[in-house]
């Protein structure tokens, strides 16, 4: 083998591993970011729960929203 060779072969391998890499971050991340929206919600939930029923209102508001419901989130 020569050197061109084995030059062409290091730089398709370190090709292939840097694509390798972006494929599995990507989805990675894509699925993190969906576990956290998950958690988020989950959370807004129990906040709102404390033996009560949720309600639709409840559930499709906003973060003023959800401040309202809870009777306010102004800083004492």
């Amino acid at each position: 083998m020569t050197i061109g060779t084995l030059l062409k072969l290091a730089l398709g391998a370190l090709a292939a591993s840097g694509i390798a890499f972006l494929v599995g971050y990507g989805f990675g991340y894509s699925g993190g970011r969906s576990d956290v929206y998950a958690d988020l919600q989950a959370s807004r939930v129990k906040i709102l729960k404390d033996g009560k029923n949720i309600d639709a209102k409840a559930l499709a508001a906003d973060d003023p929203g959800l401040c309202d419901l809870l009777g306010g989130c102004a800083p004492p």
